[in-house]
């Protein structure tokens, strides 16, 4: 079913969960059902969606759960969780790019919670092959660090990579990494600085910028209050809102 919303933003979430995991909160869904419901009382019309099993147990038997879960409905596109190819748990990098490319959706990794790292003696295959394809990578922050981020990007150009779950005492990181590196995204999420998305937007513009809610960890207004109300254009309140995202993953609003 498709959200009715008014005129402003069309909203597509970069970053929101499905599935049971260790210790969810009462007030948490796991179900896609409850992530449909929750964008459509907010106003979102879709996005990006990776699966908790694929996080907390094998991101294998995850991405399938995952497919399995959004089959049919067109605004639940996938994120599957990728690690690097050495242990033959997954189908060759060149082979899962293409599938992601094919089925419209984005990676997520979790090289700390994974036990691997994201240089090149390592996952060096699988970001060359995502690079190949311009398939959007996601990754937690702490994850990996501002050090990993700097050697995704300078060793493998042309791989977008979006920054998750940063916070506000981060410019002196990522201002450097902007002006260096035009495949690096940020989610306007919990980037609470004061000014803090008129700056990004002046300086490297607004399709350095996605929106993503965190869900089901966080609420979705705060992340929609950010944009919403940051004095910038409505143009670019577009582009962050859901525009770039489309963009990054192979679609036109």
């Amino acid at each position: 079913m498709s959200v009715e919303r008014s005129e402003g933003p069309r909203w597509i979430d970069c970053n929101a969960r499905i599935g049971r995991w260790s210790n969810p909160q009462p007030e948490q869904f796991t179900e896609a059902e409850g992530l449909l419901a929750e964008w459509n009382r907010v106003g979102i019309d879709g996005g990006l969606v990776y699966h908790a099993w694929a996080w907390e147990w094998s991101p294998g038997r995850g991405n399938a759960k995952l497919l399995e879960e959004i089959a049919g409905d067109p605004r639940l596109r996938p994120c599957l969780v990728a690690i690097p190819p050495a242990t033959r748990e997954m189908e060759p990098p060149a082979e899962f790019a293409a599938r992601v490319r094919e089925l419209g959706g984005a990676v997520r990794i979790f090289p700390a919670m994974h036990n691997w790292r994201v240089t090149d003696w390592c996952a060096g295959a699988l970001f060359e092959a995502l690079a190949d394809r311009g398939v959007p990578v996601l990754v937690d922050i702490n994850e990996v660090g501002w050090d990993g981020i700097a050697g995704m990007l300078e060793a493998h150009p042309g791989m977008p990579v979006i920054v998750l779950n940063f916070y506000y005492r981060c410019d002196r990181f990522i201002f450097p990494l902007m002006e260096r590196h035009e495949d690096l995204h940020l989610e306007a999420n919990t980037y609470g600085v004061f000014e803090g998305i008129e700056m990004v937007c002046g300086r490297f513009g607004a399709e350095r910028l996605v929106f993503g809610t965190n869900l089901p960890e966080l609420e979705a207004g705060g992340p929609m209050a950010l944009i919403a109300y940051a004095d910038i254009s409505d143009e670019d309140k577009q582009k962050i809102a859901g525009g770039n995202l489309l963009h990054l993953l192979g679609e036109e609003e």
